[in-house]
């Protein structure tokens, strides 16, 4: 190894570690079950019960709901068949949100190791902070951010950036099971992880265009023990 290598190798070990931020809903929990259950409720309670086919199961899964509440109840509104959804999923199906396969080992390395860590949602802050606390998650991470406005977007570019910067971290690695969501990390010059879940449309991750994709928790801890890629990556201001 030359001067030159060891120069960069010797970078490379004493860079800063940057924040890693996760998306909620289908990357760091399963969240499937309960939200299907939860627009089923509301479809029965509306008398729309027979027009909740697979299909719709499979839109609610990748679609924000005040999208899915103005497609289907436009005679309603919007904001209150949204909020009739929420309180529904949190008064009856906490129990059936749980963590990701390997997100537990995949954040406990992640502490051990002195990264700082943070979570991302379009959840209201309560209900984020809720879901974390009653799955015994909340105390993995130094930032915890929810959406308490109007906005139907999932993630803006500014959610990634005043993040890492409350976290007091120069880079980010951001990792999402979301393609629009992995678009607004990117913008915001995130390294971004594609996390591929079990519904996941592949084509779609392609065309968002990850730095990485992967199925398993366990390959980005691997990846993140390895070269520090997100060095090439600043944060936009």
């Amino acid at each position: 190894m030359n001067k030159k290598d060891k120069k960069f190798k010797k970078m490379e070990e004493e860079a800063a570690k940057p924040a890693v931020l996760f998306d909620f809903d289908g990357t760091l929990m399963d969240t499937d079950i309960a939200v299907i259950a939860a627009y089923r409720e509301i479809f029965d309670r509306y008398n729309k019960g027979m027009e909740f086919t697979r299909d719709v199961e499979s839109e609610v899964l990748t679609n924000v709901p005040e999208v899915m509440m103005k497609k289907y109840f436009p005679r309603r509104s919007a904001a209150k068949c949204v909020q009739e959804l929420l309180d529904y999923q949190e008064q009856h199906l906490n129990d059936l949100i749980q963590p990701m396969h390997g997100v537990r080992r995949l954040l406990s390395w992640l502490n051990e190791n002195g990264y700082k860590t943070g979570v991302l949602s379009d959840r209201s802050q309560s209900m984020l902070e809720l879901y974390l606390k009653s799955s015994d998650m909340y105390n993995y991470f130094n930032h915890v951010r929810g959406n308490d406005t109007d906005r139907t977007v999932e993630l803006e570019k500014t959610d990634i950036t005043e993040t890492a910067k409350a976290l007091g971290c120069d880079h980010c690695v951001y990792i999402s099971d979301n393609p629009e969501n992995l678009e607004a990390a990117r913008n915001a010059g995130a390294y971004t992880i594609g996390f591929l879940s079990e519904h996941s449309d592949t084509l779609r991750f392609v065309e968002a265009g990850p730095d990485f994709m992967t199925a398993s928790m366990d390959q980005i801890r691997m990846l993140l023990s390895g070269e520090p890629y997100w060095l090439a990556y600043e944060l936009a201001e």
